[in-house]
């Protein structure tokens, strides 16, 4: 099932959620000039220019150790680290680069959204909520923080909590394309499958042609036992992108519905890509 991160390391982070793969994409960062001795080194420590991460951290390192930094900067450039780390895998170092940012300035938002997407990623999602919590404190105002909470109630169980979550973020963007996708996918999960219908629809009215919301849509249909129109989404979803676990698996369900044999053969392509994929749809429900 569809569940993504994306954000920026020194600004927001957001959350996707529908029936996928999880997924981590970065918007531009929000920056944070350095001393007039080290523009570049700040520009490679935020990542302009599609920096490879390695060199974004060797960056940070220079004007963390720099020493003639204000507070706040040097606080920018463990964040910025802090997601380079985490692009290189290194989760556990990333975390301590988000705590040290907070130690320097507890008011800094993006060292909250950045450690509670690591919190996510280790499947540790009372500690990302508790991040997000204090990032809605800080931010009330922002689409994006209310968004990736919700994205985490979701993954969570907390449906309840997540479609209030993704209601808010609607209210202040109106345009979110991907809160309504994970609204949908939470009101299904939640067994609300005829409500969520309308904001899958809604979201793929905003950016056609997305794999990820068409097989959202797809699940929904699914559940609502719509099964043709659950197979031409999984299928649309598959040409954009053939290498989609949950739609494979999705349509493989679908076939055998209708007693196509050749499902079989897309839930076994499905398991190929994803060993815990069947799983996954029996905890939403499908089987």
């Amino acid at each position: 099932m569809r569940s993504s991160l994306a954000g920026a390391a020194l600004a927001m982070a957001m959350l996707l959620a529908g029936p996928a793969a999880a997924q981590f994409d970065f918007d531009p960062l929000k920056t944070f000039r350095g001393g007039k001795g080290s523009p570049e080194f700040w520009k490679a420590c935020e990542g302009q220019d599609g920096i490879a991460p390695d060199k974004r951290i060797e960056a940070c390192n220079v004007v963390i150790d720099y020493g003639g930094e204000v507070q706040a900067n040097v606080a920018g450039a463990y964040i910025n680290r802090g997601y380079a780390l985490r692009d290189t895998g290194e989760l556990d170092r990333a975390i301590k680069d988000f705590n040290q940012a907070i130690t320097i300035d507890k008011k800094v938002v993006g060292a909250y959204m950045g450690r509670a997407e690591i919190f996510v990623a280790k499947s540790q999602l009372d500690f990302a909520i508790l991040d997000y919590n204090a990032a809605v404190k800080l931010s009330p105002k922002d689409a994006n923080v209310y968004f990736n909470r919700g994205t985490t109630y979701s993954k969570a169980g907390q449906y309840d909590k997540a479609i209030q979550d993704f209601d808010q973020a609607i209210r202040l963007n109106p345009s979110h394309h991907a809160a309504f996708n994970n609204r949908c996918f939470a009101r299904a999960k939640a067994g609300q499958a005829q409500l969520g219908l309308a904001d899958c629809e809604e979201a793929l009215r905003l950016r056609p042609y997305d794999a990820d919301y068409l097989d959202t849509r797809a699940f929904v249909n699914l559940r609502l036992g719509q099964f043709d129109r659950a197979l031409a989404d999984y299928s649309d979803a598959l040409d954009i992108n053939p290498k989609l676990p949950s739609s494979l698996y999705g349509r493989g369900v679908a076939r055998l519905k209708k007693g196509d044999r050749r499902g079989s053969a897309d839930i076994a392509a499905a398991k190929a890509m994803d060993a815990g994929i069947a799983e996954e749809f029996a905890r939403y429900g499908v089987k």
